[in-house]
């Protein structure tokens, strides 16, 4: 591929140079023939007629009469002096033939630095292809050396980035992509990938709301944007908290507004330091944490505590007192905090979407991470059948783990679909290679399923046997 490359390129440099060639050479043609008229009329002009007795009077020539330096103490003509007009003859006289030639000379030098920077572009598009990204970058790299306003190096550049994960970099040369032409849409999408896997979701909106602006039938980038908008509607959700402005004061509410998960009851009942503090009967200081930078605090010994000895069995009996508070306290913080993630798991599933490519998939993924219910409920949308063409290249054996460990640890929410799982993640592109790094907890996972499609599912030995072989069991 890269030899094919080299010889289109030595082609073209060499039609390039003999059209060059060609052209100097009858520019030069031109110049001497011009050259020559003027002397030969010259010649005519001073030659007197031929047989002919009658004198004819030459024209009289003006000789004009060489401009007087001004002289350096002569103040008023300095005054009278235009400097201006005097910097524009100048330049006017400059501008000639040698001027012409330097012109031609920096196109043609421009041209064969955009056809190299060209090169290296088709030479990284190629490496793209095979995925090897470092290779690529290196290509566009050079590309931006030669040419450093195109910004469809910027632009696939940052994709290779984006590849890597290295998300600042990527999102830095999709920004000077847009900076150079503001209507390239895929610099626009590219950035926008960037800003959510960094967790800038309203940037990320803003890109490819862009985007529909300028495509407005891209359905990728609508189906991109619903799937952000819903991730800030859950965030706004979890992290909205009570109003604290004042009962005299009125707040203005906007437009669009995410809906809260209210508790009932759970404004009128006390927080568990106050209810401990009333079921003990002395005097106790809660000590708060002071927050203060580095270069403010003190670099003075602490003050000592003295510490008072209380006799045993009047411990005792406080502590189980506390204990009683305490144990009650807990419990009720643990409802509490089940009833909101149970709601909050509820809500958000209402808002899930079916994903269409693994771009989606992941940042729903990732979003969900630490969650294994909620990622069993995500799973439990998706039909089994799409997984190939959902996942198709990008599947990774860390993915893989995570995706089978959800499985295994909610089959009550598919239990009779969970071979169809099994069997469509095998039809996933490169998921031989993918099963040779499985480990041997994933394995034991993988068993246990089998287990249960034999015994819940009534799969058949035939389809049990195959689907161990594929998983290299």
């Amino acid at each position: 591929m890269d030899k094919a490359f080299e010889i289109q390129k030595k082609a073209r440099d060499n039609v390039k140079t003999l059209h060059t060639y060609l052209t100097d050479l009858q520019n030069w043609e031109i110049e001497m023939k011009r050259k020559e008229a003027a002397l030969n009329g010259d010649l005519e002009q001073e030659l007197p007629p031929v047989r002919s007795k009658v004198k004819r009077e030459r024209p009289v020539q003006v000789k004009q009469k060489p401009e007087k330096k001004i002289v350096a103490s002569d103040y008023q003509a300095w005054e009278k002096f235009d400097a201006e007009k005097a910097c524009e003859e100048v330049d006017m006289a400059d501008i000639g033939p040698v001027s012409l030639d330097s012109k031609k000379s920096n196109k043609i030098k421009t041209e064969k630095l955009k056809e190299e920077a060209q090169y290296e572009k088709e030479r990284g598009n190629s490496f793209v292809k095979q995925e090897k990204w470092d290779e690529a970058i290196a290509c566009y790299n050079r590309a931006i050396e030669l040419v450093q306003d195109d910004a469809i190096y910027y632009a696939n550049r940052g994709l290779c980035y984006l590849k890597k994960d290295s998300l600042h970099q990527a999102e830095s040369d999709c920004t000077e992509a847009i900076r150079l032409d503001p209507t390239y849409v895929k610099a626009f999408q590219r950035r926008a990938s960037a800003r959510e896997k960094l967790g800038s979701l309203r940037a990320a909106s803003h890109d490819l709301s862009e985007v529909i602006r300028l495509e407005p039938h891209n359905m990728l980038a609508r189906q991109q944007l619903e799937c952000i908008k819903n991730r800030m509607g859950t965030k706004g959700s979890k992290s909205k908290s009570s109003p604290t402005t004042p009962p005299g004061e009125t707040k203005t509410a906007p437009e669009k507004k995410s809906k809260i998960v209210e508790l009932p009851d759970s404004k009128t009942e006390l927080s568990p330091l106050e209810k401990w503090r009333d079921g003990v009967h002395e005097n106790i200081t809660v000590i708060k944490p002071v927050k203060k930078p580095p270069h403010l605090r003190s670099k003075r010994a602490l003050k000592h505590i003295t510490i008072q000895e209380i006799p045993l069995g009047r411990a005792i009996d406080k502590s189980n007192d506390t204990n009683n508070n305490k144990s009650t306290n807990v419990t009720l913080a643990a409802d509490i905090q089940e009833k909101m993630v149970f709601n909050v798991n509820e809500k958000h599933k209402e808002s899930m979407v079916v994903p269409t490519n693994s771009v989606q998939f992941m940042s729903e993924w990732k979003y969900l991470k630490g969650n294994d219910r909620a990622r069993g409920d995500y799973l439990s949308i998706i039909p089994p059948d799409l997984l190939p063409s959902i996942f198709e290249n990008a599947l990774e054996s860390d993915v893989l783990s995570t995706v089978l460990r959800t499985i295994h640890n909610n089959v009550d929410r598919f239990p009779h679909s969970v071979a169809a799982y099994l069997k469509n993640i095998c039809r996933v592109k490169r998921f031989s290679a993918l099963a040779m790094f499985l480990s041997a907890i994933d394995k034991e996972l993988i068993n246990n399923m089998l287990k249960h499609c034999r015994d819940v599912e009534n799969l058949s030995e035939s389809e049990i046997t195959d689907l161990m072989n594929k998983y290299e069991l």
